[in-house]
């Protein structure tokens, strides 16, 4: 098995295309859905091709595996519009945090990230039931891996909350 560290340039490359993205809608907060399912689309591609990299499957376990992948993919692109709306409305609010909206904000990015670690968890379960326990842990570690590394860009590239003081 391969660590993380090890593929660079398709982890790059993952990045770079999601960063372009994030760049131009996320910081100039123009909500488009033609151009968020672009960007899901080719981030879609590229996070399977480092998916496939990192997890190791037998030919017995590929289709299984695959066909929960792409489930799980479906209902986490779902979460990841969501995400997409609410960032936005915090970009679009930036400078104007009033104790009510920012609680408003924070209660639904609660609710968002225990909806993305519940689909992640009950994904694990699947396909840790219906293939083995490493390749579970193996898609769980690499799902949690890029998570992260988007979370810790996003918030590196919004503006941090000011009040209007």
């Amino acid at each position: 098995m391969q660590k993380l560290y090890q593929t660079p340039f398709r982890l790059y490359s993952f990045l770079g295309v999601f960063f372009v993205f994030l760049s131009g809608s996320y910081l100039n907060a123009q909500s488009n859905e033609d151009e968020l399912q672009f960007v899901q689309s080719i981030y879609g591609m590229e996070k399977r091709d480092i998916v496939d990299e990192f997890v190791e499957l037998s030919e017995a376990q590929a289709q299984e595996f695959w066909r929960l992948y792409d489930e799980y993919e479906a209902k986490r692109k779902e979460l990841g519009k969501r995400r997409f709306v609410l960032v936005n409305k915090y970009v679009d609010e930036f400078g104007k945090v009033s104790p009510a909206n920012a609680d408003t904000f924070m209660i639904e990015a609660i609710q968002l990230r225990n909806k993305n670690n519940s689909l992640l968890d009950s994904f694990y379960k699947k396909i840790k039931s219906r293939t083995d326990p490493v390749v579970a842990m193996q898609f769980y570690q690499i799902e949690r891996y890029l998570s992260d590394l988007i979370r810790i860009e996003i918030l590196e590239e919004i503006y941090t909350t000011k009040t209007n003081n």
